[in-house]
């Protein structure tokens, strides 16, 4: 589709009003300047360790090789435009935000772990109505006896983090392609204003249409309470945002091993680099 093709098509949606319809559609034309971009971008040689600074976005995609095909050719569209997939907010993409800078590895380690919730603190030896969330690494895990016991709760539950899911991790092989794009540029800043997550950027009311409705509550609350299951550390970008600002795949042990999905990947984006999950560069881009 081209550009005229998704702007008639946000004109057809009669759950839009108008406001939501130009801001849209300013995502769109901003998605299109971004594709016509030249940035410079992150470079390395084999071997060297990958450092990923503040803002840097990533998506995980669960078809893989398929999945890089579709997004390089295409770039990464929110479903209201490619396939009409149920999702909670289908009008959106969602990338990791990243919040500080890290050395790939050790955002690998972090989101590769879980997270934890801690129902009914005690404080002074009273039970109280407060909860605490935290994230326990991957490399802590084998602690966390040790790490629940000294926090004093009525009881903690525990589950896998939201990106050890959705991108390649350390304890999973289901998603094999991570996608690492350059978030540090004025191309990126445009399109995050398109933040549906947040709010300062789009209020509570204009982004209503833009939600799953029987979602929309629970959405509101959330956005406006994160934690760590809610996270502070995704994005949710209108529309989408184009293969132009790819600078690095991540692989999942799977490919690193595997010479002809490399090559292939390497064929789709030749100036990126691919790294592996200890957060190194398999192949370069100098």
């Amino acid at each position: 589709m081209t550009k005229n093709d998704y702007l008639k098509k946000v004109n057809e949606y009669e759950c839009l009003d108008n406001d939501a319809k130009e801001l849209l559609n300013d995502q769109i034309k901003a998605y299109y300047e971004a594709k016509e971009c030249n940035i410079e971008k992150q470079t390395y040689n084999i071997g060297e360790k990958v450092k990923l600074k503040k803002g840097t976005l990533l998506h995980g995609t669960y078809k893989n090789i398929a999945g890089l095909k579709e997004i390089v050719k295409d770039g990464l569209i929110s479903s209201w435009f490619i396939d009409g997939r149920l999702s909670k907010y289908p009008s959106s993409v969602g990338l990791w935000n990243l919040k500080k800078d890290y050395y790939l590895k050790d955002y690998i380690d972090y989101y590769s772990g879980g997270t934890i919730l801690y129902s009914g603190l005690f404080e002074d030896g009273k039970a109280t109505q407060k909860n605490q969330t935290s994230i326990i690494p991957y490399s802590e895990m084998n602690n966390i006896i040790n790490i629940v016991s000294k926090i004093n709760c009525h009881m903690w539950t525990m589950e896998q983090t939201k990106e050890a899911r959705f991108m390649p991790s350390l304890v999973q092989d289901r998603i094999q392609i991570g996608i690492i794009f350059n978030g540090n540029n004025k191309y990126s800043s445009a399109l995050l204003k398109g933040d549906i997550l947040n709010p300062q950027n789009i209020n509570d009311k204009e982004v209503k249409p833009f939600v799953n409705q029987n979602y929309y509550e629970k959405f509101i609350d959330h956005r406006n309470h994160k934690d760590d299951f809610f996270t502070d550390r995704e994005s949710a970008i209108l529309f989408g945002i184009p293969a132009s600002l790819i600078e690095g795949v991540l692989v999942g042990r799977k490919y690193e091993k595997d010479v002809n999905s490399l090559s292939e990947i390497k064929k789709l984006i030749p100036d990126a680099y691919i790294c592996n999950l200890d957060g190194k560069v398999i192949i370069g881009n100098k």
